[in-house]
């Protein structure tokens, strides 16, 4: 009947309702014979009990209990369980109990940071199907739970309420009477001692070693609401002692001014949470608290009792918790991936992989779990020093939510030979430099690690560490203010901002060279700010290196730093002694991302992972002379744009002298797009080559391949929409004394005005630049006389209108003529495409009236003074608005003598909008009179972002940036 054993071998008898899984046993004394088995409601009973010493099958354990006189011996399904087919997420492996003889009323397991009691809530359903094959009702198993197997600590009361209240109704759901049972859950809320003083202990009769006792618990627990399940009992507590001894207390019916009788009820259920943290057991799980900003008090404590384990909160949880098992038992979590591998965390994988077992772990996608604000993963530790392997599954590379991760899990674990589930003994790890947990590594790529570190070419450092308020983009300052080619300390004297490298985004070899640094006077404003800022490693100042981007949301990638860079904590600098092109070239291969996601695949490489990089030093003229020709090509095509310190001339002007001048714009395009495109195809040919090389020198040809995709190519092709935009603001630039056709680079940005710098092409008197959807000056005021000027200059008088068509076709709004539609896009797309290309630090900024146009006025920083906007007032919006309402006048006319309909609608469409425009033009007017008197002074050292609220004011007057 059972597992194929001949009925004839038993006699059986069945009495009352059977609710055991299964009932049959045999047993020998000298020789086999069959038993009589009486069963009811579970319980299998026999009169011979000694003789019942034998396990027969060993599908069936025979448990012995001995109650009063009676013997209960109750049947598990050992060998073929099948709890493992309700476990949904159970990774594939053997199961296995915790310990052979052990009964499911033994089975402890706790979440000690329970909230509102998740976690205990699904234990509870397991333990359920566990009793089930164990042979226990329904009713019954519910009570043991709660009585036997489940606990629970927190600190905040409300979630601990909730996980009371879910507990109890689960119970009720498998029992009806569970509410009004005397079992109770065993979770337990702390409660700080800091109100027990030593009143309430004279007042007990009670002896002096059980005062001692109950005041080491009081002691204990008095930032108990902080410290909660961490707090560490050094020494053994006898609660049961105490219980009695607390509880035989006399109670004083008189007024109790001392409240004893409170401080005695809280005393016993501190006896609870002691008994509780001093338990152990079989299982331990848990969703720790992140944190790692602790107040005072959780942080000395921490420093004091966790000292290794104390970057984070998580970590002490993580470290507490696996000390509170059984041996051969696990402790389960759910925590920031970090700690496998950031150098902080290095202690706490030392102790796990030499002590420990890490049995599963599921590291998810970076930002799959959407409740927590950090990546994620899960993980199951086992309290045994055993070699045998893990199981880990990858989920790092499936984008989509949680609902993507749960379904590539269960792949996995419906077949495992997925290549993204994996089979690693831990000692592994202890072979890489850190003991990162890079469970996907191959043999191949742990023997590299053998070969010399870059740490051994040169100096890896992190340099100053201070916040954004003393950096500023270069082209927000004055820069005659800018030192930008010191080469020692001594170069600092007289200037205030030196360049420093930042990180920035992605891009390979050359770039990113905005942000500047204060330190006038040896960086006197940030010594005296007070916090806690560090002006370090000043022997590196100013030196060429190799830096990166400490941060990234995407690959790593290296560039190099050119002298007369200073470097920060989010660009850290590699000081190499030799070979520095060699190692250029290697940090940008694919190599070098393979070794670095396994040192540390978070979004913060840093410096200690650089140093424990290996290197390979083979090839090196070969490497070096490609490298060198990707940081020419990537310097040429940086310094094409206005962003970099080295820009000269816009692109698409720059071989006009060339041709003498006898061509249109739109063939400068072509020559400066083919030009772009064979930087491209060269520099992503290099880059192939270089991993080509390397993946060779590491034989990794089985795991990498040397391809590159277009979107990883660090300089970009040519872009029609994008260039001709970059040339109008190049345009603008000149109208407004940035830059000159007569010389190379930047002209004017602060300091002295030099007239005579400019000859070929006037910047405006003004500096305003008045935007209109029409002509209505007919002189430099206009944008599109002072357009066609620049391109009669630079491209001659006869292909001005050519031009002018170009322009509107690549980048034109709306508008029936070139002209127009150049027109509505400076009004309508100028100032946002400025504002995003200077990363919101907008140079030229935009005087803007309203939604209805009436006013559109560039104005450049750098020129601005006190009297601008007084400035723009009378010489431009007045005469602006007398222009609108002559029009006005004249539109007026035309509807009232046009006789055909449609263009009658026009017209009047038009006076419509003039008269929107000068009645919003007149309420700005009383803004800007307003701001006119106060002359508002700006200093470009505050920079863009404070010196444009200032202007503002709060009011509708600069165009938000």
């Amino acid at each position: 009947l059972i597992d194929g054993i001949p009925e004839s071998d038993f006699d059986v008898q069945l009495e009352g309702q059977v609710e055991i899984i299964g009932w049959l046993y045999q047993y020998y004394n000298e020789e086999p014979h069959n038993a009589v088995v009486n069963i009811n409601g579970g319980t299998v009973k026999t009169n011979d009990i000694p003789a019942a010493t034998q396990l027969f099958t060993t599908d069936w354990v025979v448990r012995y209990m001995v109650d009063n006189s009676l013997g209960k011996y109750y049947l598990e399904r050992n060998a073929h369980s099948e709890l493992g087919t309700h476990l949904e997420f159970l990774l594939p492996d053997s199961l296995e109990m915790v310990s052979d003889d052990l009964d499911v009323t033994q089975i402890k397991v706790i979440d000690n940071a329970m909230g509102s009691g998740h976690i205990l809530v699904y234990a509870f359903d397991v333990l359920m199907k566990m009793y089930a094959e164990q042979g226990y009702s329904s009713r019954e198993a519910s009570s043991l739970i709660l009585e036997n197997n489940l606990f629970g600590l927190e600190i905040d009361k409300r979630a601990y309420q909730l996980a009371y209240f879910a507990l109890m109704m689960k119970a009720r759901e498998y029992n009806r009477r569970a509410l009004t049972s005397n079992i109770s859950p065993k979770v337990y809320v702390f409660v700080d001692t800091s109100n027990i003083n030593d009143n309430y202990f004279e007042s007990l009769p009670v002896s002096e070693s059980n005062i001692q006792d109950l005041k080491y618990i009081v002691s204990l627990f008095h930032d108990s609401r902080t410290l909660g399940s961490i707090i560490q009992i050094d020494k053994p507590v006898k609660t049961g002692n105490l219980r009695t001894v607390l509880t035989n207390i006399p109670q004083d019916t008189s007024l109790d001014l001392n409240n004893t009788r409170e401080i005695t009820y809280q005393l016993l259920r501190l006896l609870d949470i002691v008994e509780t943290m001093q338990n152990k057991y079989e299982a331990v799980i848990t969703n720790p608290p992140y944190l790692n900003k602790m107040n005072k008090v959780l942080k000395e404590y921490v420093k004091t009792h966790y000292k290794d384990y104390s970057s984070d909160l998580f970590s002490v949880f993580i470290w507490h918790n696996i000390n509170m098992i059984v041996t051969n038992g696990y402790a389960a979590y759910m925590t920031p991936f970090v700690w496998m591998f950031i150098k902080s965390y290095e202690n706490l994988r030392k102790s796990i992989l030499n002590t420990k077992l890490i049995s599963s772990l599921i590291q998810m996608e970076y930002s799959a779990f959407e409740e927590a604000t950090v990546p994620i993963n899960t993980f199951v530790l086992k309290n045994s020093s055993t070699s045998e392997n893990g199981v880990y599954i990858k989920l790092s590379d499936f984008k989509g939510g949680m609902d993507v991760q749960k379904v590539k899990t269960l792949e996995a674990i419906e077949n495992p030979d997925v290549d993204y589930l994996y089979r690693t003994n831990q000692t592994n790890f202890s072979r890489l430099p850190g003991m990162p947990i890079s469970y996907w590594i191959s043999e191949k790529i742990i023997s590299a690690f053998q070969n010399p570190l870059i740490s051994e070419f040169g100096i890896v450092k992190s340099g100053i560490m201070v916040n954004s308020s003393f950096s500023r983009m270069w082209y927000e300052l004055n820069v005659g203010k800018i030192q930008f080619n010191a080469e020692k300390i001594d170069d600092m004297d007289g200037y205030k901002w030196f360049p420093v490298n930042s990180g920035g985004g992605y891009r390979k070899w050359y770039g990113f060279n905005e942000t500047v640094l204060n330190l006038e006077d040896g960086g006197r404003d940030i010594i005296n700010d007070g916090r806690n800022y560090r002006l370090r490693d000043k022997k590196w100042y100013f030196k060429p290196g190799i830096t990166w981007g400490r941060i990234t949301s995407s690959d790593l990638s290296f560039r190099l730093s050119r002298q007369g860079n200073l470097f920060g904590d989010a660009g850290p600098m590699m000081f190499i002694n030799r070979h520095i092109h060699f190692i250029l070239g290697f940090s940008n291969s694919k190599v070098m991302k393979a070794m670095s996601e396994i040192l540390n695949p978070t979004l913060n490489f840093q410096v200690e992972d650089m140093r424990n990089i290996p290197l390979i030093l083979r090839h090196v003229d070969l490497i070096e002379k490609l490298v060198r020709t990707n940081v020419e090509n990537s310097k040429v095509y940086w310094d094409a744009f206005e962003r970099s310190w080295d820009f000269q001339v816009h692109p698409l002007i720059q071989h006009i002298d060339e041709h003498n001048r006898n061509w249109t714009l739109k063939e400068a395009f072509e020559e400066w797009k083919n030009e772009a495109q064979d930087r491209f195809d060269q520099l992503k040919d290099n880059e192939e080559e270089l991993n080509r090389i390397f993946i060779d020198l590491y034989d990794l040809q089985d795991e990498l391949t040397p391809d590159v995709e277009d979107k990883d190519v660090s300089v970009r092709t040519a872009d029609e929409v994008r260039d001709v935009k970059s040339f109008l603001s190049y345009f603008v630039g000149l109208v407004f004394g940035r830059y000159s056709l007569d010389a190379p680079g930047l002209i004017y940005a602060g300091g002295d005005w030099e007239p005579g710098k400019y000859k070929s092409f006037q910047p405006n008197k003004d500096n305003v630049l008045i935007l209109t959807d029409d002509s209505y000056f007919n002189d430099s005021r206009d944008i599109i006389n002072r357009l066609k000027e620049f391109l009669r200059v630079t491209f001659g008088d006869e292909n001005v209108q050519t031009n002018l068509e170009y322009i509107a076709q690549v980048i034109g709004k709306g508008g029936s003529t070139a002209e127009e539609k150049i027109r509505q896009y400076f009004i309508k797309d100028f100032y946002a495409d400025h504002v995003s290309n200077y990363s919101k630090r907008p140079i030229y900024w935009e005087y803007n009236s309203g939604k209805k146009e009436g006013l559109r006025a560039l104005m450049y920083s750098h020129r601005y003074d006190a009297d601008t906007t007084g400035m723009i007032r009378t010489d431009y919006l007045l005469p602006l608005q007398e222009a609108y309402e002559n029009a006005l006048s004249n539109f007026e006319s035309l509807v009232e003598n046009e006789t055909v309909v449609k263009t009658r609608k026009i017209y009047e469409k038009r006076v419509t909008r003039l008269t929107n425009q000068i009645d919003e033009m007149k309420m700005f007017d009383q803004v800007l009179q307003h701001l006119a008197t106060a002359r508002i002074e700006i200093d470009l050292d505050d920079g863009v972002i404070e010196n444009h609220a200032k202007i503002q004011d709060g009011q509708k007057l600069l165009t938000k940036i």
